[in-house]
């Protein structure tokens, strides 16, 4: 899987982007589905027999019973076209809607991330884990307000609310690979995001979890595939906080 990233982004990265709007403040480019048509293509060649789930080509909504993939081909895209280097490429191979195997690429940082279930989690080979630090200290990303759906953007910015000053720093980096990635390595201490999508979701939560971490759904319970979205935690301390955040918002 590694490998097939990273000959993507060989293969389609420096091609004219031609960016185009996609819907209401969403953007896509050619490099987007070069790299989707190119990984696509990958694996079923060599697993013809696998349903690949992509942003682009097949956005399911939920993920099929048996094998099967996730491809995020740019997680990032108005990043990338705004020339910011906080953009990635994200897959992960389940069974049952559960991952199994995922990577996230970050091109222009050189980072692959990668983690199979039950192996833990690593960046560029060497083993990763989430940081540990306590709420007081943590620096916390947040992903971007949804423009979609009017309930997920009111549910994120209430917890905000209740975040900002019980923590050290919030972040918005505008990708989940990079929120998922450096969590993941330590760099920062949780990451909230409100979507279903399911290749926003399912490589970065198992890389996650494999790096040491919790995941939360954003109503304060175990994540669930399908649930309104994900927190990942770096230490009960942590988990703790969005579970008394996600009690908090219930009276809002």
């Amino acid at each position: 899987m590694a490998r097939t990233v990273r000959e993507a982004w060989k293969a389609c990265g420096g091609a004219e982007l031609n960016t185009r709007e996609k819907g209401a403040f969403d953007l896509v480019t050619d490099v987007d589905l070069a790299m989707e048509n190119f990984i696509d293509a990958a694996i079923k060649e060599n697993f013809p027999s696998d349903i690949v789930v992509g942003e682009e080509l097949a956005p399911l909504r939920e993920m099929p019973r048996g094998r099967a993939w996730t491809v995020d081909p740019v997680d990032g895209t108005v990043n990338m076209a705004h020339g910011l280097p906080l953009f990635g490429v994200q897959c992960s191979f389940a069974v049952d809607g559960l991952p199994r195997a995922a990577v996230i690429y970050l091109p222009r940082y050189e980072e692959m991330y990668a983690a199979v279930k039950g192996s833990g989690a690593m960046l560029n080979g060497v083993p990763i884990r989430v940081s540990g630090r306590s709420a007081e200290d943590a620096v916390i990303s947040v992903g971007d307000y949804s423009h979609k759906t009017e309930a997920h953007a009111k549910g994120q910015i209430a917890r905000v609310g209740y975040l900002y000053d019980r923590v050290s720093k919030l972040r918005h980096f505008g990708a989940a690979s990079v929120d998922f990635a450096w969590f993941a390595s330590g760099r920062t201490d949780a990451f909230m995001m409100y979507t279903r999508n399911l290749w926003d979701i399912l490589p970065g939560w198992l890389i996650a979890e494999e790096a040491g971490g919790i995941a939360l759904s954003v109503n304060g319970g175990p994540y669930r595939s399908g649930e309104d979205g994900i927190v990942v935690c770096a230490s009960s301390s942590v988990a703790e906080l969005f579970r008394e955040v996600a009690e908090a918002a219930k009276g809002e």
